[in-house]
C-alpha cells in the first residue's frame, strides 16, 4: 500500500474517542434523562430496547449496501452520508413530547450511529493488518473520550439540568461527521482492501481450519454468536439502569460519573497489557475467565452497590466483561471471517451482539425492573453469563495460543 493511502493514527483515534464520548452521553445519562421526561423504567427499557434492536439489521443492511452501489459511491461516501443522516434523525428531539416521538427518533438516528462502527472497525483492521497491539492502542483512545466525558458530565449535571444533554449529543455527532471528511484518502484504501479480488478467500486454501473442518454447521461460530448474543444481555440492566440504580441509592451525578469512568479505565489497562493475556492462554481460556469474572460482577452489583470499596472492585471488573472479550471477539471473527468477509463479519457480530442480545437485555430487564426489583435482575444477569462461560468452554475452538 503507498504511502498516500495509509490512514493516520490520530484521525482513527479521534473517531473511537469522539464515538465513544457519544456512548458517555448515552449509557450513563441516557436513561436519567428519560426518566427526567417522566418516563417509568418499562418504557424506558423499550426505548432503550428499540435503540439496540435497530443494531440487528442496521450493520447488515449497510454492509449490502456498500457491495451494491460500489460503483456509484465508495465506502467512505457512504459512510459520510451516514454521519450526516445521524445528524438530521437526532435534531428532531427539539421537537419529541410523546413517547412514539421518542421511539422514531431513537430507530432512525440508531440505524445510522449503529453502522458507522463497523466500517470505521474494518478500516482500522485493514490499516493496522489485524495486530491486535496496534489495535488496542486505537481503541483505547475510545475508551479515554468515554471517560473525560462521563466525568465532565457527571460533574456538570449536578450545577445544570440534563436538559442540555441532547444539545451535547448532537455537537458530537458533528464532530463525528466531520472526521469522516477529513479522512480524504483512505477512501480507496477501504473500497479497494474490501473488494480486491486478490483478497477473496478461496475455499480450498484460505479458509480457516475452522471454517474447513465445519463446512456445514461450524458449531464454533454459533457458540462465539451465541455467548455474545448473552454477554449483551447480562449487559442490558447495566447499560440501561445502572445509572437509575445507584442513583435510588442516592450516589450523585457526579459519583455515578466517576464509578462508570472506572470502568472503563480498567478497560484501557486490559487494551494497554493485552499481550500479557493473549501470549499466554488461548482465546478460549480468555473467554471463559472474562464469563466467570462477567457473573462475579454481576453479583457484587447486585448485593453490595451501596458498599462503595466492593461497587469499585466489581467496576473494575469491567476489564474483563467487556474489554478483554472485545478484543477476542474481533480476533475471532477474523479467524471465522477472513479476507473481505470480515465486513459481514463485524456486521453479524454487531447485529447479533450489540443488536439483538442489548434489545433482549434493555427491554427484559425494564420489564423485570418493574416487577422484581434491581437485585433479582443482576441475579439473573449473573446466571445467564455463568450460561455463556459453560458453552464457550465446550463449544469454542480448542486452538493452541496466541503467538
Amino acid at each position: 500500500m503507498s504511502e498516500s493511502l495509509k490512514v493516520p493514527y490520530w484521525r482513527l483515534s479521534g473517531f473511537y474517542g469522539l464515538y465513544f464520548a457519544l456512548i458517555g452521553c448515552i449509557m450513563p445519562f441516557w436513561g436519567l434523562y428519560l426518566q427526567q421526561q417522566d418516563f417509568d423504567v418499562a418504557n424506558i427499557g423499550i426505548l432503550l430496547a428499540l435503540f439496540s434492536a435497530v443494531r440487528i439489521f442496521a450493520p447488515n443492511i449497510w454492509a449490502s449496501c456498500s457491495h451494491l452501489v460500489e460503483h456509484i459511491i465508495s465506502p467512505m461516501q457512504l459512510l459520510r452520508l451516514g454521519g450526516v443522516m445521524m445528524i438530521v434523525c437526532f435534531a428532531a428531539i427539539c421537537w419529541a413530547t410523546e413517547f412514539w416521538h421518542y421511539a422514531l427518533i431513537m430507530l432512525a438516528y440508531g440505524f445510522f450511529w449503529s453502522a458507522i462502527l463497523p466500517q470505521y472497525e474494518i478500516l482500522t483492521l485493514n490499516h493496522i493488518k489485524n495486530d491486535l497491539d496496534s489495535y488496542s492502542s486505537i481503541r483505547l483512545w475510545g475508551s479515554i473520550g468515554f471517560i473525560t466525558v462521563v466525568s465532565l458530565l457527571g460533574w456538570v449535571f449536578d450545577l445544570i439540568s440534563l436538559d442540555y444533554l441532547p444539545g451535547i449529543m448532537l455537537v458530537l455527532m458533528v464532530a463525528i461527521a466531520l472526521n469522516s471528511f477529513a479522512l480524504a484518502a483512505p477512501s480507496q484504501t477501504l473500497h479497494d482492501l474490501t473488494h480486491d479480488k486478490s483478497d477473496e478467500p478461496d475455499e480450498s486454501l484460505s479458509l480457516s481450519p475452522l471454517m474447513q473442518s465445519k463446512k456445514y454447521f461450524n458449531w464454533g461460530l454459533i457458540s462465539f454468536l451465541v455467548i455474545n448474543v448473552l454477554v449483551q444481555i447480562t449487559h442490558g440492566p447495566y447499560y440501561v439502569f445502572f445509572s437509575i440504580y445507584l442513583q435510588q441509592l442516592d450516589y450523585s451525578n457526579w459519583m455515578i460519573g466517576l464509578f462508570w469512568s472506572l470502568g472503563v479505565l480498567a478497560e484501557i489497562i486490559i487494551f494497554w497489557k493485552i499481550a500479557f493475556f493473549i501470549q499466554r492462554w488461548s482465546l478460549r481460556e480468555l473467554v471463559v475467565l472474562s464469563l466467570l469474572l462477567t457473573a462475579v460482577r454481576w453479583l457484587l452489583t447486585a448485593y453490595f452497590a451501596e458498599v462503595g470499596v466492593i461497587l469499585i472492585l466489581s467496576q473494575c471488573l469491567h476489564a474483563f466483561s467487556f474489554g478483554l472479550l472485545h478484543v477476542v471477539s474481533v480476533k475471532y471473527i477474523a479467524i471465522f471471517y477472513p479476507g473481505k468477509q470480515q465486513l459481514h463479519g463485524q456486521a453479524l457480530y454487531s447485529g447479533l451482539g450489540f443488536g439483538l442480545g442489548g434489545a433482549l437485555g434493555a427491554y427484559f430487564a425494564g420489564v423485570a425492573w418493574a416487577t422484581n426489583g434491581a437485585v433479582w435482575v443482576f441475579v439473573t444477569a449473573a446466571l445467564i453469563a455463568l450460561l455463556a462461560a459453560i458453552i464457550a468452554y465446550y463449544g469454542l475452538p480448542r486452538e493452541n495460543k496466541m503467538s
